[in-house]
């Protein structure tokens, strides 16, 4: 059951990869290399950390990685409405979505293991619904005052 949900995290997450590089080439941009490059080496580490580590350390590492996507994510689509992009905004909080739910998932696999007394647990992500609660208004207002 657990390797699966991973399966599938990892389908969404290169459903995500898709998405933002769609959107980029909308803006006449692209992916940075050199985030790229970062983001290949982080996975790698994971993975490896997976293979030799035991499951907190790669359950904790991709937990906290799925909480900044979470905030990233929003950022985003703060930025596209600021910008004047609101038809992107509803692919960013979608994607936002997807990431609270990894962050529950991997969360869920480590609370109460013993490491946490080492590792700091990360902040909890405010409620699932407050994603798209924050884009309501600007989103209804984008309609009447295009």
């Amino acid at each position: 059951m657990v390797r699966e949900r991973i399966r599938v995290i990892e389908e969404e997450e290169w459903h995500h990869r898709r998405n933002v590089q769609g959107l980029l080439a909308e803006l006449g941009s692209g992916p940075s290399k050199a985030r790229e490059m970062v983001f290949w080496l982080v996975g790698k580490s994971i993975g490896l950390f997976c293979r030799i580590g035991g499951r907190f350390i790669p359950m904790y590492g991709a937990g906290r990685l799925e909480s900044t996507n979470i905030a990233e994510y929003e950022r985003a689509a703060a930025l596209a409405l600021e910008a004047g992009y609101p038809e992107m905004i509803d692919c960013l909080l979608t994607m936002a979505e997807v990431e609270w739910e990894h962050e529950h998932f991997f969360r869920r696999q480590i609370i109460g293991h013993w490491m946490l007394r080492m590792f700091r647990l990360w902040p909890a992500p405010p409620p699932k619904h407050n994603i798209r609660s924050a884009y309501a208004d600007a989103t209804e207002s984008l309609a009447v005052f295009p």
